[in-house]
């Protein structure tokens, strides 16, 4: 029979039930708004609360960890099912032994910045069973005790005395699982979050998880500061070529119409995201950028593997090398058709003033990112179809005035781009190698992000099309 519990309780688990191995976790919600995507996370803590890696960390853009041992069913984007919303399958028996503590939570993605929290979620629970016979274990039914909260820790399991107990944890935080990460041990790349929303529940101090993040992320500010406070980062300056006109409708899933070449095996859907772990929270749309037309997503995939996951069945897998290489060959070849019909001086100007200007998005071009780039450029036969070093000297030559005036550089680049309006196909390829460069160094910032929106604006193209 399951035990019911209530905030702050706790039970054992496998002290009456030896052969309790196989665990099955669901977690549940019903969302009162639409366009609510909630997400459930584990994190494998260490006696000291924190986990000791990024592979402690199972979460959308990593299903996997503990060696195997814990397993993410995948992301249900709606909130809509009869039953658990999402799960985690858990093997006890092999556990990393550094393993002390087995955190649970459910976020609300870009709860912020939607204005979404839990008091518009109801029915939220957790419950564990045993996935060999399918008995309910535990269930702890989260009620309606939270309000601004955009992140709940809602249960754990914890290692005593050479058995496993259950803790109905049930705390709240606001800042979302970016906030998580951080309390636990984990910087990420993530969109700042207003001085408002830095605010942190009071949370109990159940099982050790210390005290809550604090109000003021400025201490990483790559991770959860401001911006670089640029003069050419604000939207306020004054072009001296005409406005963007209004976008059409956003579209759907971030795919646009063109196709990411990848197809799901379980449904034959195209609508596909990738993740890699510890690249950061955000869910990128592949939708034709990420691969963009260079290969190799400017070093995205490089030394990590890439992982896919299909919007429509929620089904993730790891694509092999011969299907990678048929993509990329697909969308090599689109690139150098498009390159071949546009061969103009004014196409490459555009294309190196966008590389520049997602290259300085933060203020600076350090050595490393700015040999990343360079090899980009160097080793992308479409570009060097212009001429030996022209593409090389050109981007050079942007990053310069960018760097002696950035309020002015950055509208002479925008300029440039701006003469691509006429080419919509052009335009895309464009914002493709600016988001490749954006991953060159294998970390999207937010601000190389905000970069790309610009150019999207200026060229009269949906940034959804391109940043899910």
């Amino acid at each position: 029979m399951a035990v019911s519990l209530s905030k702050g309780q706790k039970v054992d688990l496998t002290k009456g039930h030896p052969g309790l191995n196989n665990l099955l976790v669901g977690l549940g919600w019903d969302p009162s708004v639409a366009g609510m995507d909630l997400d459930a996370s584990v994190f494998l803590l260490g006696e000291n609360g924190k986990v000791t890696g990024e592979q402690d960390f199972i979460f959308y853009n990593n299903p996997q960890g503990g060696q195997g041992s814990v397993i993410y069913s995948g992301d249900n984007r709606s909130g809509q099912g009869v039953q658990d919303d999402e799960q985690i399958r858990i093997d006890l028996g092999r556990v990393p032994q550094h393993v002390h503590r087995i955190a649970f939570s459910i976020t609300i993605h870009d709860g912020e910045v939607k204005r979404q929290n839990f008091g518009q979620v109801q029915n939220a629970y957790v419950r564990v069973l045993d996935e060999n016979g399918g008995q309910v274990q535990v269930h702890y039914d989260l009620g309606r005790d939270f309000s601004v909260e955009t992140a709940i820790v809602v249960a754990e399991l914890y290692r005593h005395k050479g058995e496993w107990k259950f803790s109905a944890t049930g705390s709240g935080f606001s800042g979302g699982l970016a906030a998580l990460c951080h309390n636990f041990g984990i910087e990420v790349e993530s969109p700042p979050v207003s001085a408002g929303a830095n605010q942190m529940n009071s949370m109990q101090n159940n099982g050790g998880y210390g005290q809550p993040v604090q109000q003021n992320y400025s201490q990483h500010p790559q991770s959860y500061g401001q911006p670089a406070q640029q003069s050419y980062s604000q939207p306020s300056y004054s072009p001296s070529y005409p406005a963007a006109q209004p976008m059409g409708s956003p579209v759907p899933g971030g795919a646009g119409q063109h196709s990411s070449g990848f197809t799901c095996p379980r449904c034959a859907s195209q609508n596909i995201m990738t993740g890699k772990k510890g690249f950061g929270l955000g869910k990128a749309a592949i939708g034709g950028l990420v691969l963009g037309p260079i290969g190799l997503l400017g070093g995205f995939i490089g030394g990590n593997k890439l992982k896919l996951t299909c919007v429509s069945c929620s089904f993730s897998w790891e694509p092999g090398q011969s299907e990678i290489s048929r993509v990329t060959d697909t969308l090599k070849n689109q690139a150098k058709n498009l390159i071949q019909k546009y061969k103009t001086s004014d196409s490459l100007d555009a294309i190196t003033a966008g590389l520049a200007l997602t290259a300085m998005a933060d203020g600076v071009l350090d050595p490393a990112e700015r040999q990343k780039v360079q090899e980009f450029i160097t080793q992308n036969p479409e570009l060097n179809s212009f001429g030996p070093g022209q593409a090389l000297s050109k981007f050079e030559a942007a990053v310069a005035t960018i760097t002696r005036d950035p309020y002015r550089g950055k509208e002479a680049a925008l300029g440039k781009l701006h003469k691509l309006r006429s080419k919509p196909d052009l335009a895309r390829l464009v914002v493709r190698y600016c988001v490749a460069v954006g991953y060159a160094d294998g970390h999207f910032s937010y601000e190389e992000q905000q970069m790309v929106s610009d150019i999207c604006r200026v060229l009269n193209l949906n940034p959804s099309e391109f940043l899910y």
